[in-house]
């Protein structure tokens, strides 16, 4: 026999399905929880229920003294509750790292037909703040958020951007500082400094392998016996030493 639908579900589910039919958008009032309910044929404490569990994933927005209206979606409640599906754990990681290494390689040989100069100029500014502050020891987290927000902002789009600040957090969140030494911040700002002058040259190519290097390197760091199953992009070069690059002066 089928599970029963807890109340709550089903009121959710109904409210869902009125918007629908009434064609209401972001910032329509639904009626007096006391009409809804009626409409609805269920009691005022699962219309409730299914209101509160619907305002906590944004489709919903509960105004004091107001009423209920229609709230504009965004993936934001997701993205906010997402980090706390994640163990802190090395296998979490490893899995967040893949997935975030697919999405990064992936897109940013379209960046480089695209960025503009002042948008090379300010990750040349960000890479060169993250030189400086790896020499005396330094981490630079904010710069490292903002340089890969930066990178896809020439995209437009609003959900990769949400994508990779919510990767970038969540990794952090689960791996912090483990593992960093005074060389490993010279090499991922260095790595940073390579992203800027293959975008600089506006070769698609040269700046995947860019990225993929920076990827391979946090993989290192955090795994070094599993570090060859990060995805390869055609044509990458084997593994090199690392070698000092200079900021690109302005």
């Amino acid at each position: 026999m089928a599970a029963r639908v807890p109340a709550y579900r089903q009121a959710q589910t109904s409210i869902k399905q009125y918007i629908e039919d009434h064609q209401l958008q972001p910032g329509d009032p639904l009626p007096s929880e006391g009409q809804l309910a009626k409409d609805m044929g269920m009691s005022r404490l699962s219309l409730r229920e299914g209101v509160k569990t619907l305002e906590a994933v944004g489709i919903l927005e509960a105004r004091q003294g107001e009423g209920i209206y229609v709230k504009a979606f965004t993936f934001d409640s997701i993205f906010e509750n997402l980090p706390y599906s994640f163990a802190s754990d090395g296998q979490s990681l490893r899995d967040l790292l893949q997935v975030r290494t697919a999405l990064e390689e992936g897109l940013v040989g379209m960046v480089a037909s695209q960025a503009s100069p002042e948008q090379i100029t300010e990750l040349d500014a960000l890479a060169c703040q993250m030189v400086l502050k790896a020499q005396t020891g330094e981490t630079f987290e904010d710069e490292d958020r903002e340089f890969h927000l930066t990178l896809y902002r020439p995209l437009n789009n609003p959900f990769l951007n949400r994508l990779v600040q919510l990767f970038w957090e969540v990794f952090r969140r689960l791996h912090g500082s483990t593992g960093v030494t005074h060389w490993n911040l010279e090499q991922t700002a260095q790595d940073h400094v390579a992203i800027v002058e293959a975008l600089r040259a506006g070769e698609a190519e040269q700046l995947t392998r860019a990225m993929h290097g920076h990827f391979r390197q946090i993989k290192e760091r955090l795994d070094p016996q599993i570090s060859g199953d990060l995805q390869t992009p055609a044509k990458s070069q084997p593994s090199d030493p690392p070698r000092r690059r200079q900021p690109i002066q302005k």
